[in-house]
């Protein structure tokens, strides 16, 4: 049986994070990723600058998954699960499974970094993504500038000239059971639209939200150059519905609108939809594994450090990649006093 300090699950940028931190300390650690590679959601995020830094730490990511690859004392195991765990006088005996291959492997401590998922935007089907082909995710269009460099209509590949963020998809919604705020989505799709704004000047950009949520000590100067950018339109407003034109691919919005108190309709080229974070399905089952139950949204909630047991990142509550890093910082300093206590 292979024996290590640490076995962390998940190879997203919380789970890098604690690698790195504890292998400065001197820790080795094991790290699985049940995909084919790092970085877990953050790591198809597009830079968002636009003319300076916008601060969306996409950059980093990418750092953190090229610096712990040169690291000799973190083992790394990609495409592998962990599929049972027994605790034993205060070390865990675990069984991780790589295809058709086995790993027994003994630790005095597991950190869990599940990550999250975005919201199934289809369950909103009063939007039709999935249906309209020009309805689509922040995340598809994170994925669309990184790998394809440009922005277009997937119904046509044409540049749209009108484009709404939708707020609020996934989250802070009843109808659906999901009444937390995923806290990043605000600052996360005004990022993208000035990145979109910066690289199509003549684009106009409509943000209709509940409210806004801050998103660190320099958001609010950003969110005033939003509000100062004639392109962007901001309108504390959530819409209904979206309607297909199907001769024009154009998408019909009603809303209402705050100052002319009264139900308004337009048509944009392109709707992004700003999907909230739940947490992943197997997350569930890795917190089924080792007994651990839930938040009242719906993550995982941390259990008592003696257990040797911690978790971490977005997988614990919603975070962005800035917050998500700060959290695993922390994490990776309690493991290193359980360590020391232990020892």
């Amino acid at each position: 049986m292979e024996r290590k300090d640490v076995l962390i699950v998940g190879g997203g940028i919380s789970g890098t994070t604690v690698a790195l931190e504890l292998a400065q300390l001197g820790t080795p650690t094991t790290l699985i990723e049940k995909n084919p590679s790092l970085g877990g959601l953050s790591a198809s995020f597009c830079c968002k600058a636009s003319e300076s830094c916008n601060k969306c730490f996409a950059c980093v990511v990418d750092k953190k998954i090229s610096e712990i690859k040169q690291r000799k004392n973190i083992s790394i195991h990609i495409q592998t699960k962990l599929v049972d765990a027994k605790r034993d006088a205060g070390e865990y005996r675990l069984t991780l499974k790589n295809g058709r291959d086995r790993i027994d492997l003994q630790v005095s401590a597991v950190v869990i970094a599940a990550g999250v998922d975005p919201y199934e935007a289809s369950q909103k089907v009063e939007y039709g993504y999935g249906r309209f082909k020009n309805v689509i995710t922040a995340k598809d269009l994170d994925e669309m500038l990184r790998y394809q460099g440009r922005l277009f209509r997937p119904s046509d590949g044409q540049l749209p000239k009108t484009v709404a963020f939708f707020q609020c998809v996934g989250s802070r919604d009843e109808s659906i059971g999901n009444l937390y705020c995923s806290q990043v989505c605000c600052a996360y799709a005004l990022r993208l639209i000035k990145a979109i704004r910066y690289q199509y000047p003549e684009l106009k950009a409509t943000f209709l939200y509940m409210d806004i949520q801050p998103a660190g000590a320099s958001f609010q100067h950003f969110l005033n150059s939003c509000r100062e950018d004639s392109g962007i339109r901001l309108i504390r407003s959530l819409p209904s519905k979206v309607y297909h034109s199907p001769p024009s691919d154009l998408l019909r919005v009603r809303f209402i609108d705050p100052q002319k108190e009264e139900v308004v309709e337009e048509s944009f080229d392109l709707i992004v939809l700003s999907v909230g974070m739940v947490l992943r399905k197997d997350a569930k089952t890795l917190a089924k594994i080792f007994g651990l139950s839930f938040t009242e949204d719906g993550f995982i909630a941390s259990p008592p450090s003696r257990t040797g047991l911690f978790v971490t990142g977005a997988c614990s509550a919603p975070m962005d990649i800035d917050r998500s890093i700060i959290h695993a910082k922390s994490t990776a300093f309690q493991v290193h006093q359980y360590l020391k206590e232990r020892s």
